[in-house]
């Protein structure tokens, strides 16, 4: 798992259950080596809010390290700038 900090950018990962609709969030709380991430959703068909989110969703990119596309997830597209 890579490293996870707060304002991080994440977009669903196209495939099941996460994708059904297309999501953004920006981690808001993560303690390193905890289970789980407090999310701040910034659209999509959960709407507005902060929910926590299993930090075994949380990935670097949207492929795996064999190069296939993940389907379950987020993946990391960016950082709120300060």
């Amino acid at each position: 798992m890579h490293r996870i900090e707060a304002r991080q950018i994440y977009t669903t990962c196209s495939g099941r259950a996460t994708s059904h609709y297309s999501e953004t969030v920006v981690v808001q709380a993560y303690e390193p080596g905890g289970r789980t991430v407090e999310a701040v959703s910034l659209h999509g068909g959960y709407g507005y809010g902060v929910f926590t989110i299993p930090a075994s969703y949380f990935h670097e990119t949207a492929t795996t390290k064999a190069g296939r596309r993940r389907i379950t997830g987020y993946y990391m597209t960016g950082t709120l700038d300060d």
